[in-house]
């Protein structure tokens, strides 16, 4: 009687989509069960799911000395046998975690994945295939749950992820993968590390899970593959939707970077911007790794608060930084708000047009048309009146510079120009943005933003200056 797991597996990659005619599969390979099962069913069902070539991935994480050796020997055997291509790399990871503050487990699966990735590009596949099963489903949405993923979380490992990965083995338990094998005579190899509790996962597998099945549920594997099964089908419907809105939540978006509008999200329902932050995150870097709730109510948090410049780190080297009516999601090593350089110093002489930063400032002398009547010019928008015996010439115009310091029109006493801009909410990124006009003393106007108070305009003005942003 033929076994039931090729047919089964092949109608699991058509329902989801996995593999496309004529894909070229890397199929990532330890030695272990699941792995070697997966390439025996593939390779089986290669005519019927249209493949058009497989090729056998290795990655020797050079962590068990000749066993970790024996391994490679072995899959290129098998490979061999089945007249496959097989590319194997290796790298110390020992070495690798030395100085990052990450588990010996993620440490593997960073270089591990990292070989995947060059291999895709290199070889010009398609699709990777890992051989994860229900169990390993499990395990993984027990593992999220005591991390306090959150909700959307909770659906475990996606059949077809991000960079072409697909687990075409997440509908099969360990146990009928290892029947499948035993009756066709399928060796194998077992990692001895598996069977120790050297790791979170492994404590898991090898004591929590057994403790579990006994004194709660017997099919509990079953029953957690289910409920991710369940959660994935939620997160399609609210994928759609996330993408329908998202337009509005996301003025722009570049591959360095992801701009969200604050204001937007502030009239979001708080489990509808719990989600919006977790999908720029997944968009922005390809994977939510490493995001636990509290990292989703940081950016939620961020969202709410008025101030201007405050930043938060995030794993993977992300950072979020809160300016003005924005929040800019963006890698640490990197600029996250539209940061422009500063502009260098001008010199005006004497009255005309100024050509500055892209800007342009019109700078003329009007005769007071009433001294010492009372009557002050009108204000006008983006433009500044002063008195024209208060200016020392030349003037210049500028960007803001650490300790500039200015007396507010209106103010008996000076302020520094940095507290002023953070008074006014104005972003870290937009402040060497705005020119500054200053004479010969002092600095005379923020442009387009206050007036300083020593060259205001009085009853007794004879003369005014008038600074035109046009």
């Amino acid at each position: 009687m033929q076994h039931p797991l090729p047919h089964r597996l092949s109608d699991f990659v058509v329902r989801h989509h996995l593999i496309s005619r004529g894909d070229h599969v890397l199929v990532a390979v330890s030695g272990g069960p699941d792995s070697i099962a997966l390439l025996h069913l593939l390779a089986h069902q290669r005519e019927s799911l249209a493949i058009g070539r497989i090729s056998v991935l290795h990655f020797n994480h050079r962590l068990r000395g000749a066993e970790s050796d024996a391994d490679c020997v072995f899959v290129r055997s098998v490979a061999e046998k089945m007249g496959l291509p097989v590319v194997c790399g290796e790298e110390d990871v020992r070495r690798y975690r030395q100085g990052r503050t990450i588990s010996m487990e993620m440490a593997a699966r960073e270089r591990r994945h990292r070989f995947f990735r060059r291999s895709l590009d290199q070889y010009s596949a398609q699709r990777i295939a890992l051989g994860h099963t229900s169990n390993d489903q499990a395990e993984e949405v027990l593992l999220r749950l005591l991390r306090g993923v959150g909700p959307s979380g909770m659906e475990g490992m996606r059949p077809l992820g991000p960079g072409g990965v697909i687990r075409p083995l997440l509908f099969a338990g360990r146990a009928e993968i290892l029947e499948y094998l035993h009756d066709l005579k399928i060796p194998f190899r077992e990692d001895s590390s598996n069977l120790e509790p050297v790791c979170r996962r492994n404590v898991l597998r090898l004591q929590v899970l057994p403790l579990l099945e006994k004194h709660f549920h017997p099919r509990l594997v079953r029953t957690l593959s289910r409920h991710a099964r369940l959660v994935a089908e939620e997160e399609s419907w609210w994928s759609d939707r996330m993408r329908a809105m998202w337009p509005e939540i996301c003025p722009s978006e570049t591959s360095g970077r992801v701009e969200l509008d604050r204001e937007a999200l502030r009239t979001l329902h708080p489990a509808l911007q719990r989600r919006v932050f977790r999908h720029a995150v997944e968009r922005f870097q390809g994977h939510l790794m490493g995001i636990s709730t509290a990292h989703v109510l940081a950016l939620c948090r961020l969202a709410a608060t008025d101030a201007s410049g405050k930043e938060i780190h995030l794993p993977g080297g992300l950072r979020a930084v809160a300016e003005g009516h924005r929040i800019f999601l963006a890698l640490a090593s990197e600029a996250a708000g539209p940061v422009a350089p500063a502009a260098g110093r001008l010199i005006v002489p004497a009255p005309g047009r100024y050509d500055y930063a892209g800007m342009t400032i019109d700078i003329r002398k009007e005769v007071s048309a009433k001294p010492g009547s009372g009557a002050l010019p009108t204000p006008v928008p983006n433009a500044a009146h002063m008195d024209a015996d208060a200016i020392r010439w030349p003037m210049t115009i500028r960007s803001w510079k650490p300790g500039d310091r200015f007396r507010p029109l209106g103010l008996h006493g000076t302020k520094k120009l940095q507290d002023f801009f953070t008074d006014s909410k104005i972003p870290r990124s937009e402040r060497r943005r705005i020119p500054l006009l200053c004479d010969g003393e002092k600095i005379c106007w923020v442009v387009g933003r206050r007036l300083d108070d020593r060259v205001k305009v009085t009853p007794q003005t004879k003369e005014i200056i008038v600074a035109e942003l046009i």
